[in-house]
């Protein structure tokens, strides 16, 4: 199985299908709420096998604690090191807009 890993925002329907998928989950799924995602565009990383959301990841800056991950993958896909592949993106995006900024 493949997953792919896209650096955007998915489409509003594929968040909330996640959000209700991972219901009772004990996951902090009040960050990836559409709207929330929505203003951290370009800090976004989606995740599907085939046409279906399985995670999503965004980057997060806090003034006290720096920069921090928060990640959202339902359980049958956990474990398969898609968090890994995620946080290196969400890096790599970080350090290329440090460069197109300077």
């Amino acid at each position: 199985m493949k997953i792919a890993l896209h650096n955007e925002l998915p489409c509003e329907a594929h968040v909330r299908q996640l959000i209700e998928a991972m219901a009772g989950q004990g996951s902090p799924l009040q960050a990836f709420e559409y709207e929330t995602l929505r203003s951290s565009a370009g800090r976004v990383i989606a995740a599907y096998d085939q046409e279906r959301l399985v995670g999503l990841g965004r980057r997060k800056e806090d003034t006290a604690v720096g920069e921090t991950m928060e990640f959202a993958i339902l359980p049958a896909y956990r474990g398969r090191e898609i968090e890994t592949y995620m946080s290196k993106l969400l890096k790599a995006a970080v350090r290329q807009t440090a460069v197109q900024a300077s």
